[in-house]
């Protein structure tokens, strides 16, 4: 009886045993299992944040500063939300001098990303957001309204140019199209579609919204110029000038600059212009028969009509001149991601 007795309370132990066995094997299965659905699902929230920061960035719009993203997206974002749904939220740098949290002044603001799964699942991005180094300019010569009119010795040509050649041979940089100007816009009957060149075959045109430029008629940085005759000399390339007419202004002799030249009115040229970076005009231009515009970088103008030329020149697209313009004047660009970093 010993014998026996011994023998079944030695079996029942190990049952007992393999039952604990099993039952530690299935937790540790059940607690694997757990994990890895955490890990899948913290993976996937994570390409969700990262869905959300490409979504906002590319829904920016082009422009300068981010005050308006810190007002209509203030940081931080909910803490919490339904399973596979994300919030953003702008915040300002901290940048200024004095600080101004309402406010952007340097073009650069934080986001904050995140990203919800099941409970307990959330991940957070903190990116830098910052503006494109070379501004929004989508063709050589840009309009809000209509092309009047354009005599076959004026070009528009959206080839890069070297600037310091003066925008006569080429730069190494992309095509852009020769005129660019929105939908509903008018054109007049060309008889010299060769003139228009740049991306794709000539008529090298595209329909397209043009950038605002109200962040450059009211930045205070500008030298205010009087409406009336320009000057004979508008800076240069070694000392570019950001100027800003509050006005109709009128080319009545020759004129040269280099930079930034922001018209709030219209512009007429009678005589000749040359101006290497950006031209912009919130009135229009008009270039007099007999007249010569010559702009290397690139044009931009508003106005009913637009832009009538009934004169001699060119407007040449150049990377460099833009560039150079950018350092000037808040011209507006595309917002771009500069860092990101996972937040804690």
């Amino acid at each position: 009886m010993n014998a026996r007795g011994s023998a079944l309370l030695a079996a029942l132990l190990l049952m007992a045993l393999a039952g604990l066995v099993a039952s530690e094997l299935a937790e540790l299965g059940r607690r694997a299992l757990a994990r890895a659905r955490l890990d899948r699902d913290g993976a996937r929230a994570w390409y969700l944040a990262e869905a959300g920061l490409a979504d906002v960035a590319a829904g920016l719009p082009s422009g300068h500063a981010f005050t308006d993203a810190l007002a209509t997206a203030p940081a931080p974002p909910p803490p919490s939300g339904d399973p596979w749904t994300w919030g953003a939220g702008f915040a300002d740098d901290a940048d200024e001098t004095p600080r101004d949290d309402l406010r952007d002044g340097n073009a650069r603001v934080i986001l904050y990303v995140n990203a919800f799964g099941p409970p307990p699942v959330r991940r957070r991005l903190e990116a830098l957001i910052g503006r494109e180094s070379a501004p929004l300019q989508p063709g050589a010569l840009v309009l809000t309204g209509d092309l009047r009119s354009l005599t076959p010795d004026f070009s528009l040509d959206g080839r890069d140019f070297d600037m310091a050649s003066g925008c006569t041979a080429l730069g190494p940089g992309p095509a852009r199209p020769g005129l660019t100007l929105p939908e509903d816009a008018g054109l007049p009957v060309l008889t010299h579609p060769e003139r228009i060149v740049g991306r794709g075959l000539a008529p090298s045109i595209a329909r397209r919204e043009a950038p605002s430029f109200a962040e450059v008629e009211d930045d205070a940085r500008a030298t205010r110029l009087a409406p009336g005759p320009l000057p004979a000399t508008l800076g240069d390339l070694a000392a570019p000038r950001f100027m800003i007419v509050d006005g109709d202004a009128v080319a009545d002799r020759s004129s040269a600059g280099a930079g930034v030249l922001y018209v709030t009115g219209r512009l007429r040229v009678a005589s000749r212009l040359a101006f290497t970076g950006m031209l912009a005009t919130a009135g229009g231009i008009d270039v007099a028969p007999g007249a010569t515009l010559e702009v290397c970088g690139g044009a931009w103008a508003a106005g009913a009509p637009a832009v009538a030329v009934d004169g001699a020149g060119f407007v040449r697209a150049s990377d460099g001149a833009l560039r150079l313009a950018a350092t000037l004047a808040p011209l507006p660009a595309r917002a771009r991601i500069v860092a990101v970093r996972e937040a804690p």
